[in-house]
């Protein structure tokens, strides 16, 4: 099984794609689902590992992309550690199959991914090949990094893909793992610098269509395949920052300070599209004043339910909540004309994922969940989970 995943590539784009050959081909030969819903929050770590285990972030603990602080230069999760419930490439570690990833989210240091190419960034002042080499396959990579690193400018797309899809399609030919992971971010990458309607995108839909043509050839006609989206994006024009006005009025959290939940000052945890507010030692009534606040600030859409905080995993905020279209919740400084982290209630929001393999009766299915992924592998590979 080689699983896919097209990274902020929303349904609203599957027309699109099929303009393109290697897509459009695999799309016939496939069960497609589409309208399907994302996983919330709908970035890109806590989706994938959503989609690794089948569950919500909630019960599998990747409720961001980065630690939720130091909020000011946040830490990513990048450790299979960091993951409370058990993995696709785990269950199917016992079962005896070997498995293989590149660039897959939070995959760096795993014990059990038998060839791992993984999705790690370098702290600042630490070398990136050290820091990949550590965290994953150490030879493997070192050879991919002499055979392939030529086409690498930095962690720029399309170029990155491109290495990505070369490493996979080495390690699909000379290691023949039964269960293979990569992670294609191309379309997210250019999207966040230059929005959903540029011009510019039509590079990452090349590339990508390029990219799966190769992975598709290297992994045969016998092995099954998913290729799926995690979220979706939304044009974007104005970045709010709220932990601004906590600054101002003397209430954030100090960055310098060491963060011990609860006992020192508050502040937002911003995810794009949706923000929750860390109380920190605040009485009640304060809290009140700051959510009235908010509810008043510019790009405020509505609070989240108590729902969206239970299964985002955000129950320990004192409250959440999310932007209008054409705003996001980040640094000041930050210039991005396109973001996801929304609500799945949001328009055009939603994702697709199709099947193709042996028995599996092509056509279009509608109205599922990412959710559906993790145990319908499970059962094809007869793994546990």
């Amino acid at each position: 099984m080689l699983i896919i995943s097209y990274d902020a590539l929303g349904d609203s784009e599957f027309d699109f794609l099929l303009k393109y050959p290697a897509f459009s081909g695999l799309v016939q030969k496939s069960a497609v689902y589409r309208n399907v819903s994302s996983v919330f929050v709908s970035n890109t770590y806590p989706v994938h590992t959503s989609v690794a285990t089948g569950l919500t972030p909630d019960l599998h603990g990747i409720t961001s992309n980065t630690e939720a602080f130091p909020f000011i230069n946040p830490l990513w999760n990048n450790a299979e550690s960091c993951i409370r419930a058990k993995t696709l490439w785990q269950a199917a570690s016992e079962k005896g199959i070997k498995t293989a990833a590149v660039f897959w989210p939070v995959t760096a240091y795993s014990k059990t991914i038998s060839y791992n190419v993984p999705e790690i960034i370098a702290r600042p002042g630490k070398s990136q090949l050290i820091t990949s080499l550590k965290a994953g396959s150490k030879w493997l990579q070192l050879r991919l990094v002499l055979q392939y690193g030529k086409l690498l400018d930095g962690a720029r797309q399309p170029y990155l893909d491109n290495f990505a899809t070369d490493c996979m399609t080495d390690i699909l030919r000379k290691k023949k793992p039964g269960l293979a992971f990569i992670h294609l971010t191309a379309y997210d990458f250019l999207c966040h610098e230059f929005g959903k309607t540029s011009s510019d995108l039509l590079k990452a839909y090349e590339v990508l269509d390029k990219n799966l043509e190769a992975l598709l050839k290297a992994a045969g006609d016998d092995r099954d395949i998913i290729l799926f989206s995690d979220h979706s994006q939304i044009n974007t024009h104005t970045v709010v920052d709220p932990n601004k006005e906590l600054e101002d009025r003397g209430l954030l959290l100090s960055a310098n300070k060491a963060y011990i939940p609860g006992e020192y000052g508050c502040y937002y945890e911003c995810c794009g599209g949706s923000a929750f507010f860390h109380k920190g030692t605040l009485v009640p009534k304060a809290i009140d004043d700051i959510r009235n606040r908010i509810e008043k600030s510019q790009g405020f859409r509505r609070f989240l339910s108590q729902e969206e905080l239970r299964i985002s995993g955000y129950n320990h905020a004192a409250f959440g909540f999310c932007a209008k279209a054409g705003f996001y919740y980040g640094r000041p400084k930050s210039n991005e004309k396109a973001n996801h982290g929304y609500p799945l209630d949001m328009p055009e929001y939603k994702v697709f994922y199709m099947i193709k393999g042996s028995g599996i009766k092509p056509g279009l299915i509608k109205n599922k969940s990412l959710l559906d992924i993790a145990p319908f592998a499970a059962a094809r590979l007869g793994v546990n989970l």
